[in-house]
Order: C-alpha cells, then structure tokens, then sequence
C-alpha cells in the first residue's frame, strides 16, 4: 500500500513558509492607527452632540399652552353661602365648570371697580363656554352687601345672573372660606379717627372642575391675557 502522508521534511518546510509569510505580512503604519482611532473618537462625540442635541429639543421646543406651566392645585373645602337672589349656592352648584372668583365689596373706591370690570371682560370674552363656565364674586362686607345691595350691586355692572353670582353670608363663613379656602387675605385694619378699613385680595382665581385652584392672577392686560390662554387651555384639554 503506499502511504499517502507527505514526508516531514516537507510538511516542516511549509509550517515554515507559512509563519515567515505571516511574519512578512504587511502591517498599518503606526501613524495611521492613530489616525484612525482619533476619527472614531470624533465619529463618536458628534453622535454623543447629536443625542444631546435631540434631548434639548424635546425640552425646549414650544409646547402646547396648559395651566400646569404654573403650577397652582389647591383643593377648595365645601362651601355653602347666599346668593344675591336669596339663595343657598356653594362649591356644589359649581362642580363641573370652570370659574373664575374675585374679590370686593361695593362700597369700595379703590381696587375694586376695576376688578369688577375684568369680570364684565371675562363675561363678554367667554360666552361661547355657555354653561362649561361661571363668575363668582364673593363681599369681604357681608355686614353690609346684603344679598339686595349685590343685586343692584350685579344689575348696575351688567351681570347676568345665570353666569355671574354674587356671594354673602355671615362674617366668620365668607372669612372661612376666602382665607382658609382660597388662601387670599381679608380683614379689617383701624388707620385712625376711628374710621375701619377693609382690605382683601386682589387677584383673580382660577377654578376647575373638580373645585381646586389652578391660578391667581394680577387684573391687569398682563394678568387678564394669562388667565384667558390658560382658560382656553383648559378647555382645550376637557
């Protein structure tokens, strides 16, 4: 039989040719390796730029207006006071809209005439909302805005009754719920002569459905175009 094997000699002779070729095989200059792995650094921090670039453009892109931007969320307790028609009206009868609450007392020559008048703005600008909206005006006087004074009080200024209430009610109620409920101050103050001054808030606020405060608002242009973006915002998202 003849054997098939190729002599050692031979086969040595190869694993010899084999490694000396791989010892001769060519090799990258150092200098382009370091070439190389310099453009793989920058191949890599323009795509680290790129994914913090695509970051910051979710977080600075302009986005849909909402009344979170600003966040306000205080829950209103239950209140139940008298309306200028005679009648008991609370937080239920306003559950499901969206309103808007101020502050005055008629008597008031100062601060308030311009509050009531942003109301009668926002009476005009939201009637389109029907039902879905409402003004309340709560007295900080209530010893003396009886509900027919704020009857005459509400006909002088155009309100109309369906949309805009006007609220009394006995001194420690109304205190109870401005103050405790709506976090705005109230109070009276004795500057001499012995002549009482009444001081309250003058912010507008900002209600939703569920009864929790969403914003206060100064009454001026400013305040008055904040407060109507964030109404429509809130409508928007209904």
């Amino acid at each position: 039989m003849s054997d098939s094997s190729e002599p050692a000699g031979v086969t040595e002779d190869a694993s010899k040719r084999e490694a000396s070729a791989s010892a001769e095989a060519p090799r990258a200059p150092r200098g382009e390796r370091r070439n190389w792995l310099v453009l793989m650094r920058r191949i890599l921090w323009v795509g680290v730029l790129i994914a913090l670039a695509a970051v910051a453009f979710g977080y600075l892109r302009p986005r849909p207006a909402t009344v979170t931007e600003n966040e306000v969320r205080f829950p209103l307790p239950p209140f139940t006071l008298t309306d200028s028609r005679g009648m008991p009206f609370g937080l239920e009868q306003l559950r499901g809209k969206v309103w808007v609450a101020d502050f005055v007392f008629t008597t008031c020559p100062t601060v308030c005439p311009k509050l009531t008048q942003r109301m009668v703005e926002l009476q005009q600008k939201t009637q389109s909302r029907g039902d879905a909206f409402h003004l309340v005006t709560f007295t900080v006087d209530p010893e003396n805005d009886t509900p027919e004074v704020l009857a005459r009080y509400a006909a002088a200024n155009g309100a109309v009754p369906d949309r805009w209430t006007f609220l009394t009610g006995p001194l420690k109620e109304i205190e109870t719920t401005v103050v405790n409920g709506f976090k705005v101050a109230m109070g009276r103050t004795d500057p001499g002569g012995g002549l009482m001054s009444i001081f309250h808030g003058e912010r507008l606020v900002l209600v939703d459905r569920e009864g929790t405060i969403r914003g206060y608002y100064h009454a001026d242009d400013e305040g008055m175009a904040k407060l109507l973006r964030d109404l429509d915002a809130m409508f928007a998202t209904s």
